[in-house]
């Protein structure tokens, strides 16, 4: 009699999901645009400081994926 020996059982794990930024982070990120375009000599930590204060992304999946978002507004608003 043949067991189940030597295979191994392969579990498919779902893909991670990727973190969604709320309406109000939405908006939040177009006001940081809009501060972004009126004050043109602060860098995006500075801007970032004033605009959203000291603790605007939080380390987590949603905190980076909204600082990713802010800092992808503010680089493209500083392209020559």
């Amino acid at each position: 009699m043949r067991g189940q020996e030597g295979k191994t059982c392969l579990l498919k794990k779902s893909p991670p999901k990727r973190p969604q930024l709320t309406v109000a982070q939405i908006e939040i990120v177009g006001q940081f645009n809009d501060y972004a375009f009126e004050n043109p000599s602060l860098s995006f930590a500075e801007t970032a400081r004033k605009e959203l204060g000291p603790k605007a992304f939080p380390n987590t999946p949603n905190g980076r994926k909204f600082k990713s978002e802010c800092k992808a507004i503010f680089d493209a608003e500083r392209e020559p």
